[in-house]
């Protein structure tokens, strides 16, 4: 019994372990289950450390729980690309910015203070010492118009002279009138008091003070009973409506500085308000205290807001601008060896771009930056949270990689734009940039003096080398036209296959990432005759259409490629000629040729040696017989014997009726509508003829019916040799003795054509097609009308039975 009761209790436990863990996966920890209803789950990694992976969950070496990384999540192959999902990106706020092209003026920023304009500023004195005996205006700040009275002084000095001044005009003497006028004016006294007291006729003792324009005043010396002299400022009053802002501008602006800009104010207590103003003097001394140099602007303050000593920043702005590419400001991400931007790649992928900044928060936008290289108008870059982006250690071995070296340059190609010399200055429309992670765009580089210019002209494509420099500007360390060579290597040629490709045993080759080996390649346009074997060669690589590399050149090892395309380019066109091959030596492989003038040269004919051709058969070449000879000129000249050929025999003239429509005396050639040409099958048409040298060109009549013979020296091409004006008609009697209808030809006896000095006989003449054999009678006298071809022969065009005959 004891036995049953122990079998029954292990059952129960182990039913009751099942059941547990059945309840603790069911419920508990659904997330593990491995059904199909969510995603795969394809590894575990540790959240601290993605590069420890398990295939089930459990712990990291930090002892955190392994999350897992499902299907569509894993990370791309490519360790400088970020994937983050949506959760990710709302967690750490990436924001998103579009690249654009903003108007740049590269602006001064400063600050000053405002003060009153000087040049709207007066300052009142008396010219007559006197005491205030009634003061009008009688605190700083009071506003003022011109003419208003200031104060009223007792002078002796103004006593006496409105004394003389009444006694003149009693007397009515003009000049002693005028002289006591001048003499109370130079005391200060106004037009109006003068003409007030010769109206009263009685002398007074006080001068009124005038406010010399409207304004505000400024400054106030002057009280009642005071006593003042001609050198005692007694008020100052400033025009406000247009008022003074000195600012301070750093010796690193001053080379930006320009009296045209414009100046725009801005001031804390006035939130929303612009001022836009003028430079109205640049100092020409900086202040030695700060190193500064003080400019004066000119404001508008006919609201009167502006207030002396209040103190504003201000941006100096010029008139001109250009359109650049920016970014935010916060965009960029600046070390001590790169500026960098995280660009947005796809849904949730983001991967570095090494930039080029220029101007930043100066240029009139504020909070965006200028990018001179690398980016492109219309790509998307992070402006938050690129820092937490760029802390991944992918990234940043990612842009370790990315920037370019003298010792390890970006290597590109592309069309030049645009070249300025002076400036060096290269505007490329280059390809993507690989190794730079660039797009296919146009780009500004600076080019190094080193580079040579004067084999590039633009719209030409052209290859070229990038270096970042010490300025952070990608900067091109050569620039060439591009002749299509992809990398240049050295090594030796083993052989030739029999599929006509080069074993080559080659050194590694730095433009194409590709180690030492030996390898079999195609070759183009390369002689493999000519390739020496087993021998230091270099050759030059290009690239197919399908990525394939092809050698397209083979040089002894050292020789300079310039050089070599000089000697080919110094090969000049060959020379044909007629001559005939009098001997020949098989053992110098020369040839004694007799040839014709060579006109390409300036060269008579004449008998002289020449080289022949190694890929000429020598035995094949036929002494004593006229041939078309052909010379190479491979170094441009000397002559080499490179083709030879049997000159076609001539054919007879053609002889044919036709009309001149033009000459081209400069290239003698003649464009010709002519009739049919039964000896060679040409139907009539118009087409040009060249001009037989013995010719007169400028003889020729044009728009006249012409018997034209034309020469086949070759048998086949046709020169104009000789040009008549067609006869006229023939008349003569005779006697039609038979007809033929079929063949269209009558046999006539006929009389003695003085022309051409035929006599009289029997003889057939063909009939001309528009004349009707039914009009014709045999055995009548009658005139004949003949037609003289060209060929000599005549054609019965008509016959007049009056019996008259005209010759």
């Amino acid at each position: 019994m004891r036995g049953r009761y122990a079998a029954l209790s292990v059952l129960a436990l182990a039913a009751g372990l099942g059941g547990g863990v059945y309840v603790e996966r069911l419920y508990l920890n659904p997330a593990v289950q491995g059904g199909s209803e969510g995603p795969e789950v394809l590894y575990w990694v540790a959240p601290m450390d993605p590069n420890f992976r398990q295939p089930g969950p459990g712990k990291s070496p930090m002892g955190m729980d392994l999350i897992p990384v499902y299907a569509g999540q894993e990370p791309s192959g490519d360790p400088a690309e970020v994937t983050l999902n949506a959760a990710e990106i709302n967690a750490i706020g990436v924001r998103t910015a579009v690249a654009r092209m903003s108007e740049v003026r590269p602006q001064i920023e400063t600050v000053g203070f405002v003060g009153y304009d000087e040049h709207l500023t007066s300052h009142v004195h008396t010219r007559a010492e006197g005491w205030i005996e009634k003061l009008e205006v009688r605190a700083v700040g009071d506003r003022v118009s011109q003419e208003q009275v200031l104060f009223e002084l007792f002078s002796p000095l103004i006593a006496t002279a409105t004394g003389d001044l009444v006694r003149a005009v009693e007397a009515g003497d003009p000049r002693i009138l005028d002289a006591a006028r001048s003499k109370l004016m130079s005391h200060g006294m106004s037009a109006r008091q003068i003409a007030e007291i010769e109206a009263g006729g009685e002398m007074v003792r006080n001068i009124e003070i005038e406010a010399p324009q409207n304004g505000v005043v400024i400054a106030l010396n002057a009280a009642d009973g005071m006593y003042l002299q001609p050198g005692t400022l007694a008020f100052s009053v400033a025009d406000l409506s247009k008022v003074w802002l000195i600012v301070d501008v750093f010796e690193r602006d001053i080379a930006r500085l320009s009296e045209d800009m414009r100046a725009i104010a801005r001031f804390e207590h006035l939130p929303g308000r612009v001022f836009e103003g003028d430079i109205d003097y640049i100092y020409p001394e900086l202040d030695p205290q700060t190193r500064t140099l003080p400019v004066r602007l000119r404001f508008d303050n006919s609201d009167g807001v502006l207030r002396p000593g209040m103190f504003g920043s201000v941006s100096l702005t010029p008139n001109e601008s250009r359109t650049v590419l920016t970014v935010p400001s916060e965009a960029v991400i600046r070390t001590g060896s790169a500026e960098r931007v995280i660009l947005k790649t796809g849904e949730g992928t983001f991967r570095p771009r090494l930039v080029t900044a220029g101007l930043r928060d100066s240029f009139g936008e504020g909070g965006r930056t200028e990018i001179l290289q690398g980016l492109g108008p219309g790509e998307e870059v992070v402006a938050s949270a690129q820092f937490l982006i760029d802390s991944e250690s992918a990234l940043s071995a990612g842009f370790t990689r990315m920037a370019p070296t003298d010792a390890d340059p970006a290597r590109g190609s592309g069309v030049l734009v645009a070249l300025d010399p002076q400036s060096r200055v290269a505007t490329v429309q280059h390809d993507a940039l690989e190794s730079l992670d660039w797009p296919a765009m146009t780009s500004d580089f600076p080019v190094r003096a080193d580079v040579p210019l004067d084999r590039l002209k633009e719209g030409e494509a052209v290859a070229f080398l990038v270096a970042r420099g010490a300025d952070g500007l990608l900067s091109l360390t050569e620039l060439a036209p591009d002749d299509g060579i992809a990398g240049t290597g050295t090594g030796i040629a083993r052989a030739v296959t029999s599929d006509g490709k080069l074993t080559l045993e080659h050194g590694p080759i730095p433009e194409l990432g590709w180690p030492a080996m030996t390898m079999d390649l195609p070759v183009l346009g390369v002689d493999l005759e000519a390739v020496p074997l087993d021998a230091p060669i270099e050759f030059d690589l290009t690239a197919g259409d399908g990525g394939l590399f092809s050698v397209v050149a083979v040089r002894a090892e050292g020789t300079d490629p310039e050089e070599v395309e000089a000697a080919e380019t110094n090969a000049a066109a060959p020379i044909m000629v007629s001559g005939t091959i009098d001997d020949l030596d098989l053992n110098s492989e020369t040839a004694t040729i007799t040839h014709g003038p060579m006109a390409e040269i300036g060269m008579p004919g004449m008998t002289m040696d020449f080289p022949i051709d190694p890929g000429l058969d020598m035995a094949s070449l036929k002494t004593g017989v006229q041939m078309t000879l052909t010379f190479a000129r491979p170094d441009g000249l000397n002559m080499i014997l490179s083709d030879v050929e049997l000159e076609a025999a001539a054919a007879p003239p053609i002889v044919v009726s036709g009309t001149i429509d033009s000459v081209d005396t400069n290239a003698s050639k003649a464009t010709i509508t002519h009739g049919p040409m039964t000896d060679i099958g040409m139907p009539g048409m118009t087409m040009a003829f060249d001009i037989d040298p013995s010719l007169d060109a400028a003889a020729l009549m044009t728009d006249v019916e012409m018997v034209l013979t034309f020469a086949r020296p070759d048998g086949m091409n046709m020169v104009l040799a000789a040009a008549e004006p067609v006869a006229p008609p023939m008349q003569v009697s005779g006697q039609i003795n038979s007809i033929d209808a079929q063949s269209r030809t009558a046999n006539i006896t006929h009389g003695p054509m003085t022309d051409i000095g035929m006599p009289g006989m029997t003889m057939d003449f063909p009939l001309a097609e528009e004349l009707e054999i039914s009009q014709l009678t045999v055995g009548t006298d009658v005139t004949l009308i003949l037609r003289r071809n060209p060929d000599f022969s005549m054609t019965l065009i008509d016959v007049v039975r009056d019996g008259r005959v005209t010759q």
